[in-house]
């Protein structure tokens, strides 16, 4: 069974992560009600949970999940994980703290990001859209077409130079409503391929 993710912020939040940290090979986990994500990091393999509903709307985090998530750890070679979910109880974040090995994240407890992270992640995420869009990475802004005399014509392009200012400023929250950007453009592409 395939799900795709349904809201926004945990969309966004993932989309960070997999940039950020790498994680590949999304598959679903029935028993757990989660899409999976692994990645290899400083030789730890860490497993980014994001939890779900039937609807691939975010799920809340119980007790059961947690515990779940914990013994997968025991059981595997994986050394992390991060839970992505709406909500999350009270004997759920207990356990959580109890364990140094299990992290999460919900709509109402973000991570603070590094600005390096983040204008790494844009960088990757625009490198990533221009390949699909123009077939090439531009290897100096010279090379790309994405701005004329006129004005900008790839939102891409503009996205890249607002989230330069935005780094310079080191304006944290611009720079992920830039990213955001950056992900709603990517899904457009990929719906306007299929």
């Amino acid at each position: 069974m395939e799900i795709e993710l349904k809201t926004d912020w945990q969309i966004q939040t993932v989309e960070l992560m997999k940039t950020i940290h790498g994680y590949k090979h999304p598959e679903y986990n029935d028993e757990v009600g989660s899409v999976d994500f692994m990645t290899q990091e400083e030789d730890q393999t860490k497993l980014m949970r994001a939890l779900v509903d039937e609807d691939g709307r975010s799920g809340t985090g119980y007790m059961n999940t947690v515990s779940t998530t914990i013994e997968d750890i025991q059981d595997s070679e994986v050394d992390e994980a991060l839970i992505i979910g709406d909500r999350f109880t009270a004997s759920a974040r207990k356990l959580m703290k109890k364990n140094d090995n299990v992290d999460y994240l919900s709509s109402k407890f973000i991570r603070k990001y590094r600005l390096s992270d983040i204008v790494y992640a844009i960088q990757q995420k625009t490198k990533q859209l221009c390949k699909q869009k123009c077939g090439i990475v531009p290897k100096s802004k010279d090379d790309c077409k994405g701005v004329t005399e006129e004005g900008y014509v790839c939102q891409i392009r503009r996205i890249s130079d607002d989230s330069t200012f935005h780094a310079q400023m080191k304006w944290i929250e611009m720079l992920l409503e830039d990213f955001n950007k950056l992900v709603e453009l990517e899904n457009n592409q990929e719906t306007e391929l299929n």
